[in-house]
């Protein structure tokens, strides 16, 4: 996997999941995996991905486990990146800079 398109926000509202969709140009029926959060059973995001020619995939009510390789991506970066010497870094240009290199 690589990252295709990211957003960094304060907060994960369907605002911020839009933005980071409409980066990108993906082939239609192209399938797109996600939990089952708010964000991605709105009605905005079901649109755009129609819209879009995306085809929605979700992993199953509190299984996470469905969703190992983004769960386990976000657990190390959050990790290894975002708690060093046990400091919540805050400022967003250092994490682009980590998400980047």
């Amino acid at each position: 996997g690589e990252i295709i398109a990211y957003t960094i926000s304060t907060k994960q509202d369907t605002k911020f999941v839009l933005d980071t969709l409409n980066q990108i140009d993906l082939p239609k029926d192209v399938l797109l995996h996600s939990d089952q959060g708010s964000v991605y059973t709105s009605a905005e995001y079901y649109n755009l991905c129609k819209e879009k020619g995306i085809i929605r995939s979700m992993s199953r009510k509190g299984t996470p486990a469905d969703n190992a390789p983004i769960e386990s991506f976000h657990s190390s970066l959050k990790c290894e990146a975002f708690y060093i010497k046990d400091e919540v870094i805050t400022s967003s240009s250092i994490v682009i800079q980590i998400v980047e290199n």
